[in-house]
């Protein structure tokens, strides 16, 4: 019998930029109230006056974060906070995915905004980046990689410090979701399309009831509720990352017409899709 093939694939984590800007911040543009989006993003402020406090109805509601000038701070997707800034400041920024990580062991490692270790070569390159990127204008090949290896370098920085019981508690969330983790996979590459329990069920060789089950103890959802709330999260990113019109966000994203959409959207994140796009976002 022929041996089989090792499994080379052995990366969990992908990273997928949006937007990569240079702005000015200002006591008006950077007061924002209740921001929450299914994105992440870095800022690295070029001086001090800035800051970020945990909104209402989050867990840790009273944590206010003070933004350092040149320091490298994460602001995990679905993180509620408001913003606000005392004084002009120049502000780099980049809006990203992180894809590869189950939401509850992602939630363990990343509860809310997150400050990197302050390491040299992490601020000089972000500073770099910062001075060569123009708005309107896609970074080159070679600038976007450079922003992905700060990402990730960002991230060991902010990993590497942490202490050894959350990193199990990380590896402990990760093995219970194991068993359904081909129907995850498969879910985030066909949210256009039409997705039942018993066709996910098989992917996991599982029968669908206790499919449906174990689904719902490790993912914490339905499988129905957790794929609606991904094709929110991918129709959210669509409308502000793309020019494409609601009609075909929703066809993109499995609602099937812009009505049907536009109520799921709005009772998950309370504001209709049109509105949400108009939302400044920095």
């Amino acid at each position: 019998m022929q041996a089989q093939l090792p499994t080379l694939a052995i990366d969990q984590i992908h990273l997928r930029l949006f937007a990569v800007r240079r702005t000015i911040i200002t006591t008006d543009s950077w007061t924002l109230h209740n921001v929450q989006d299914s994105f992440w993003r870095l800022y690295v402020n070029h001086s001090d006056g800035a800051s970020l406090e945990l909104a209402e109805g989050s867990q840790s509601a009273s944590m206010r974060y003070e933004l350092q000038a040149q320091q490298l701070y994460f602001v995990p997707a679905g993180v509620r906070f408001n913003t606000s800034t005392r004084i002009p400041i120049e502000h780099f920024y980049v809006h990203l995915d992180v894809l590869g990580m189950p939401q509850a062991a992602m939630q363990a490692l990343f509860g809310g905004p997150v400050y990197v270790p302050a390491y040299a070569h992490l601020q000089q390159e972000a500073r770099a980046l910062a001075s060569e990127v123009s708005d309107g204008v896609r970074p080159a090949l070679l600038t976007q990689c450079r922003i992905k290896a700060l990402l990730y370098g960002a991230l060991a920085a902010y990993l590497a410090q942490l202490p050894p019981e959350l990193h199990e508690r990380y590896h402990q969330l990760v093995q219970v979701q194991a068993p359904v983790q081909p129907a995850l996979q498969e879910i985030e590459t066909r949210l256009d399309q039409r997705l039942s329990n018993s066709e996910l069920a098989r992917l996991c060789h599982l029968s669908e009831d206790y499919f449906i089950r174990l689904f719902r103890a490790s993912v914490g959802q339905s499988p129905l509720q957790y794929i609606q709330a991904q094709r929110v999260r991918r129709a959210a990113q669509r409308l502000l990352f793309s020019a494409d019109s609601i009609d075909a966000i929703a066809q993109a994203t499995g609602f099937g017409n812009r009505f049907y959409f536009s109520r799921v959207f709005t009772r998950h994140l309370g504001v209709a899709p049109a509105s949400y796009r108009r939302m400044a976002r920095v």
